[in-house]
């Protein structure tokens, strides 16, 4: 199973793709690095310039990602973490990977994730400053497709996968 957590930067999508590949043994992969990994998109993110044409291009190399992935990883699930900030690009993904995929979307307030975003530019280069943060999360529509929620607010790690756990039982 692909279990996609989206939402907005600073929500805690990496924090809980990370404790969740740990606790179960997954495979983790945080689609971040695929910025890392290609300066044109870095740049068009940090620019602003970031359109449909530049997500579609990105929503490709990320199944290419997962394809390669799935093909080289002995565990059978996969965590991936990914903004999926347009509806058409999470139709795009689950439509290519079908019924292997669980979208859950990590839900925190905005004045939450905006702190969790400035202590992790203290820490690391990261692709998400405080404009690539506005943009994004002004371009985040509401989501449409089958999804869950997990609430990531003022919860231990121990509640955290509680919580998961609960929500991938149903």
């Amino acid at each position: 199973m692909i279990y996609v957590l989206f939402g907005p930067p600073g929500v805690g999508k990496t924090y809980i793709g990370g404790l969740l590949a740990k606790h179960k043994k997954w495979h983790f992969f945080d689609a971040d690095t695929i910025y890392s990994n290609d300066d044109e998109l870095r740049y068009l993110l940090e620019s602003g310039k970031y359109d449909q044409t530049v997500r579609d291009r990105f929503v490709k190399k990320l199944i290419m990602t997962v394809q390669h992935m799935l093909s080289t990883n002995s565990s059978k699930d996969l965590v991936i973490a990914e903004a999926f900030t347009k509806e058409k690009n999470r139709s795009e993904f689950m439509k290519y990977f079908d019924s292997q995929i669980e979208y859950i979307m990590i839900h925190a307030s905005r004045d939450i994730a905006f702190e969790r975003m400035r202590k992790r530019m203290k820490k690391e280069d990261h692709v998400v400053d405080e404009n690539v943060f506005e943009f994004v999360w002004a371009e985040f529509e509401a989501p449409k497709i089958p999804h869950k929620v997990l609430r990531n607010i003022d919860k231990s790690d121990v509640e955290i996968i509680e919580e998961f756990n609960n929500l991938i039982e149903y």
